[in-house]
């Protein structure tokens, strides 16, 4: 699923260039299936001597049909299969779990290698929760590139879920019955990708290939997109059905159909999020940051004290940062926040130099940069406004409170641009 959003997370790997990233989020989603897999999918798996799981529970089914009294171990030597240890059975979920990992890295991988090739900027893979998803830095500009990217996912998927089945059914009597578990389990999980990412909803695989046929049908992205978000919220709605008919009809708060509840919820939100960006996307298109920035900016020197900092600066003009100016370069920006990490009875004691931080690339813009990469850095950053630098020379500021008032003018007056300031 490719999207801009979740940038958080701990990088584990770069690949092609590409950051992977681990939410905290997915720790859940390890550990629950891991457990499922050591304790259901593997050993029934182990009952059909390395088949699909379900076969082997319509084998446990049929015997304690005929002998109620049959523990575990009895079924096994009745049915003629070696039972593996424990150790065994957790080591493959584990190496299932982790192969899941790996397929859903492909997934996204493939999103992204698509997206760079047709001149998208890729930010990086984050796994979370629910999957993966591709941060891109924009949308497709045609089309044709929203299909190419959309469908490069689920390709991908089928085709490990090709290269598995050929291995399963080809070399499956000549493997052992636990590789033969594992092949069967990554055939089934990328056959799922596959089908699930195609679904018709807006902002799955499936939902980018539909608004990417609307926008060529509509000529028109923004109905294109709001056809296709509808058409994911009713799959969400009916993901959400599901889950509570499940527990209305079982009468007990089952684990799949809260994971049904809480996954329609999360494509409801992410929906309306995919047509909320976009919406964003086009009231800001054509602004740059030297439509907006503020020129009269209040800085301050380095080897200033930090009580003088905050009697004759935080207190006078009440901005909650400045910029740090030396010798005329920007070299770092101090807020409320660096000076309260500070103990009280040292502000007299220690400079703006020694509490500032240094200036990143994420933490300036320049005067060309638009402002739809400037409000993502604000919101990742957590910060009210942004120096502008030019040629390593502050020369102005952007604010938040300036950045949404533009974009709500913007949006009332139907996207129309500002005027270009005077030079």
């Amino acid at each position: 699923m490719a999207n801009g959003g979740l940038a958080s997370g701990w990088p584990i790997a770069r690949i092609f260039g590409i950051t992977i990233r681990l939410h905290v989020s997915w720790i859940v989603i390890f550990v629950l299936l891991t457990f499922s897999l050591g304790t259901q999918i593997i050993p029934m798996s182990n009952l059909a001597d390395g088949g699909s799981w379900w076969k082997g529970d319509q084998i446990l089914n049929r015997v304690h049909a005929q002998y109620p009294w049959m523990e575990s171990e009895q079924v096994f030597r009745f049915v003629g299969v070696d039972r593996w240890s424990a150790g065994e059975v957790w080591m493959l979920a584990v190496i299932g779990t982790l192969g899941l990992f790996v397929c859903v890295v492909a997934h996204e991988l493939s999103h992204s290698i698509v997206a760079h090739g047709a001149g998208i900027s890729v930010e990086g893979i984050t796994l979370f929760v629910f999957g993966g998803v591709s941060r891109l830095r924009q949308e497709a500009h045609t089309p044709g590139v929203e299909f190419k990217v959309a469908i490069a996912g689920p390709v991908m998927s089928l085709l490990l879920g090709g290269a598995c089945a050929g291995m399963y059914y080809g070399l499956g009597d000549w493997l052992p019955a636990q590789a033969r578990t594992l092949l069967y389990y990554f055939l089934f999980i990328n056959v799922a990708l596959f089908i699930f990412n195609l679904l018709p909803g807006f902002p799955l695989d499936g939902g980018r290939v539909l608004r990417a046929a609307l926008w060529a049908l509509l000529r028109d992205v923004r109905r294109a997109t709001a056809i296709a978000s509808a058409c994911g919220r009713a799959l969400a709605g009916f993901l959400i059905s599901v889950g509570v008919l499940q527990i209305y009809w079982t009468r007990s708060l089952d684990l799949g159909a809260l994971w049904w509840i809480i996954l329609g919820l999360f494509l409801w939100s992410a929906a309306g999020a995919g047509y909320r960006q976009l919406a964003l996307h086009e009231a800001l298109a054509g602004v740059t940051v030297g439509d907006v920035i503020q020129k009269d900016v209040v800085a301050v020197p380095p080897d200033l004290s930090l009580d003088k900092l905050v009697d004759e600066y935080f207190y006078r003009y009440r901005f909650h940062s400045f910029p740090v100016l030396d010798a005329g370069r920007l070299v770092g920006t101090v807020s409320l926040r660096d000076v309260q990490a500070v103990p009280r009875v040292d502000w007299a004691l220690r400079t703006v130099r020694e509490a500032m931080q240094e200036i990143g690339e994420n933490s300036v813009v320049r005067p060309q940069e638009d402002l739809e990469s400037v409000l993502r850095k604000m919101v990742e950053g957590g910060r009210g406004h942004l120096p502008v630098v030019d040629g390593g020379r502050l020369v102005g500021v952007v604010t938040r409170h300036d950045l949404l008032a533009l974009l709500q003018i913007r949006t009332d007056l139907g996207g129309r641009a500002p005027p270009r300031p005077p030079v």
